[in-house]
């Protein structure tokens, strides 16, 4: 299995639009990378390929990697979409993907992801012939191609802002992917609330696993006179007794534990700061657009 990391931050990316925090202000200076918003590519042969996430910088990422560019004068290697959540850093590339000709798309998210795409101009179109989108119910196992295996494991999360941020059971699910030939497994789970028992047994079984990088404190966006802590906004913070780096770091692992969806007040997207040393102390890395591994 082939996972590409297409980008990386949390919606508006690094530099944000409207930001001149200090991580934007390294981007802009060429200081730090820069990130593109939150979303996965994967595959099992290199030619079918399925997304995790649909970012509004989809258009981007396709034309930064080869592989998910139209192989003929018309169409595209995209066979799908496993979606996470419904907010619009995760959705809001299907309004981009509106050309899509007789390319039918399937597309697969909880029941609550479903019916809010399904209630929205923008994405509604996708809920609908030719497309398929189905809902999974959680520890459903679906089939995405001749060796790819997808299990949607529901996290604890709410449903975005514009749809009164509610904790409902099947606001936000995470995906573990397995490739059957190699036997390599994958976590998806950029955005989670809490840290809960299936989601810690999906990581202490993946090779390759993707956490909710959103927020190193609680408080962070104080910092940039935003008053809305972490938790309300669906993101469990990464420091703290119930962060996710007490709770889901391992200091002795062999796999590989990456932060994605990563905000631009993050002071992990500092490699010199003490806030990174503490996630690299338990084996925690900082995903990157373009990031390419191989199960």
């Amino acid at each position: 299995m082939i996972v590409r990391v297409l980008g990386s931050a949390a919606g508006g990316g690094v530099p944000q639009w409207n930001c001149a925090c200090v991580n934007c202000s390294a981007a802009r200076a060429g200081l730090q990378p820069r990130r593109s918003s939150s979303s996965f590519a994967l595959s099992g042969d290199g030619d079918s390929w399925w997304l995790v996430n649909v970012s509004p910088d989809v258009a981007q990422q396709i034309e930064a990697f080869a592989p998910l560019q139209p192989q003929a004068r018309r169409g595209t290697p995209i066979a799908g979409m496993l979606v996470t959540d419904a907010n619009v850093d995760h959705l809001g590339g299907l309004a981009v993907l509106r050309q899509t000709g007789d390319h039918a798309f399937v597309i697969r998210s909880t029941e609550t992801v479903r019916r809010l795409a399904a209630a929205d101009r923008a994405f509604s179109a996708f809920t609908a012939a030719p497309h398929r989108w189905d809902a999974v119910t959680d520890g459903e196992a679906v089939r995405l191609d001749d060796r790819l295996i997808a299990t949607a494991v529901y996290v604890a999360g709410l449903t975005p802002g514009y749809a009164g941020r509610e904790a409902l059971p099947d606001a936000v699910a995470a995906y573990v992917v397995v490739d059957t030939v190699t036997g390599g497994r994958a976590l998806f789970a950029p955005v989670f609330s809490d840290v809960t028992a299936a989601l810690r047994d999906a990581a202490e079984r993946a090779d390759l696993a993707f956490f909710d990088g959103s927020f190193y404190s609680d408080d962070e966006l104080a910092g940039v006179d935003v008053p809305k802590a972490a938790r309300s906004l669906g993101h469990a913070p990464i420091a703290g007794q119930t962060g996710s780096l007490a709770t889901l770091g391992c200091r002795e692992t062999t796999s590989r534990r990456l932060y994605a969806h990563v905000n631009n007040t993050n002071p992990i997207l500092d490699p010199a700061s003490p806030a990174y040393a503490e996630i690299a102390r338990y084996g925690f890395e900082v995903a990157a657009d373009g990031m390419e591994f191989r199960l």
